[in-house]
């Protein structure tokens, strides 16, 4: 019977190490997520501003001097839109 309890007391504490490192990684993991998040979401929106900025040069560069939009027609300047834009 000893035997038998030491057996299960120690696959308690092998459980308990396990949930243990378990938790840990777990909340080493969530912030760097997180920030990994946050740095997309920055790259996302300085592409983003660079599309719209480069389209407001080319529509300046096609509009009439009276600041009126060509009406011919994009042509060759669509240039379309960045993803997630």
């Amino acid at each position: 019977m000893p035997g038998l309890h030491r057996a299960v007391l120690l696959r308690a504490a092998a459980a308990a190490l396990a949930l243990g490192a378990a938790l840990g990684a777990q909340s080493a993991v969530g912030p760097a997520l997180a920030r990994r998040g946050v740095e997309k979401a920055e790259r996302d929106a300085y592409v983003c501003a660079e599309a719209a900025r480069t389209e407001a040069v080319a529509r300046a560069a096609r509009a009439e001097p009276q600041g009126r939009p060509d009406r011919s027609g994009d042509g060759p300047y669509d240039l379309g839109r960045a993803p997630g834009c």
